[in-house]
């Protein structure tokens, strides 16, 4: 498999993953007791590729002080993760989609 496609393949699974456990935060976003929880993207790209593994390592997310009854979730915080990730994994979409074009004009011949 082209390497390119490869590499955009993890991104998008990662970025997919982190997209899950941001969704969890919010939803436990008034839940008493609720860690925040992430990944750290660059450290499991990393592991992803010296490894071959789809397991990912989920941190308690470091953010402000928590509330009173002790959830750390904060909202916005989270969105701007969510933002950020949804941007990440449209780009590698983008990108993805251009190398498969252009495999398939070098295969037509150009044409």
């Amino acid at each position: 498999m082209d390497t390119t496609i490869k590499i955009l393949e993890k991104v998008m699974d990662i970025c997919a993953y982190r997209q899950k456990i941001l969704a969890s935060n919010i939803a436990n976003a008034d839940t008493p007791g609720y860690k925040a929880k992430d990944i750290n993207f660059q450290e499991e790209l990393k592991r992803a590729f010296e490894n071959d593994t789809e397991t990912y390592k989920v941190i308690e997310a470091s953010t402000t002080m928590p509330n009173r009854d002790g959830n750390t979730v904060n909202i916005e915080v989270e969105m701007t993760k969510l933002a950020e990730t949804m941007l990440m994994y449209n780009t590698a979409t983008q990108l993805i989609s251009t190398r498969i074009r252009m495999l398939k004009d070098a295969i037509k011949g150009g044409r």
